[in-house]
């Protein structure tokens, strides 16, 4: 059980000058790990959740509108994924989605954090529901870009569950030119890959500068969306590939494909969700057209607060 602290809260800035306030009605840990601040705590509206560096990373009120929105399009548009390799998503959730398709034979995992991995294990079993002790998930304890740049390994899909890029933090370098350069260096003829993209409403230049990035890279790149009640508002992904474009996918097609190639029952995903995430409004298209950055090592993109 955890410490009940009602007074408590996390303040967490969005814009400058513009924060989200949630009173912490429950602490079951806090502390610091090698690379990040971490409360896990039941949160006022969103219930337990996830904190890192002052940041709501997921909760469990909306988890499954973030991590089925990643997983399921990249990989219902991919004819059979086996080999899959996700960066970052240390909760496990990410892993847990991955592995509710028949396809996969091998889930490679690789996370920085070997602290916050424990304590996912131990306090967030809701979120892998046991992925970490599935057999056919590796867990790599390593740094992602490190990773890719030694691996002889090949993979049909690359899931980037990062977090944002924030100066200074373990994510910084892992939206740049020089590093999708590496994930397209390790993905099998055919493969594909996607990425969380921050807010194209909240954080525009970043959103953008994230699908150009990747458009510098590959053939097909497709930017789309969902809503995170967690996150204050709409959430960006982009998939990326040479050869898949997952836009193209009918609602009826992909209700098949889930059908076929899915076990157990999804929470979010379906077809008509899959068409209505990657069918983005006038504005956020504009955004979109609005900036050409592209982000390098030398100059990298970073969220504002």
């Amino acid at each position: 059980m955890g410490q009940k602290l009602p007074w408590r809260i996390v303040a967490e800035w969005i814009t400058e000058g513009e924060a989200c306030i949630r009173s912490v009605e429950k602490v079951y840990a806090a502390g610091a790990t090698k690379f990040q601040e971490y409360l896990i705590g039941e949160l006022a509206g969103i219930g337990k959740s996830l904190v890192l560096d002052g940041k709501v990373q997921s909760s469990l009120f909306d988890e499954h509108w973030y991590h089925e929105a990643l997983v399921h399009p990249i990989m219902i548009a991919h004819e059979c994924p086996k080999d899959v390799l996700i960066i970052g998503g240390g909760e496990g959730a990410t892993a847990r989605e991955v592995l509710k398709h028949k396809c996969v034979e091998q889930v490679v995992m690789v996370d920085i954090d070997a602290e916050l991995i424990e304590l996912a294990k131990k306090y967030l079993p809701e979120w892998h529901q046991g992925a970490f002790d599935n057999e056919k998930l590796k867990l790599v304890l390593d740094d992602g870009r490190k990773f890719l740049s030694t691996t002889d390994m090949e993979f049909d899909i690359v899931i980037l569950d990062l977090v944002d890029p924030m100066e200074g933090g373990p994510a910084a370098l892992l939206y740049t030119l020089e590093f999708y350069r590496l994930v397209s260096r390790v993905l099998k003829p055919g493969g594909a890959m996607v990425t969380q993209a921050s807010s194209p409403i909240l954080t525009p230049r970043v959103y953008a500068t994230i699908r150009n990035t990747i458009a510098s890279v590959f053939n097909i790149t497709r930017p789309y969306i969902t809503y995170v009640r967690s996150y204050n508002g709409v959430w960006g992904f982009v998939a990326a590939s040479n050869s898949i474009d997952p836009s193209n996918l009918s609602p009826d097609a992909v209700d098949k494909l889930i059908k076929e190639r899915i076990r157990g029952e999804l929470r979010f995903y379906d077809g008509v969700t899959h068409q209505w995430m990657f069918t983005l409004p006038k504005p956020i298209r504009s955004i979109l057209d609005s900036y050409n950055d592209v982000a390098t090592d030398s100059n990298p993109i970073y969220v504002p607060v």
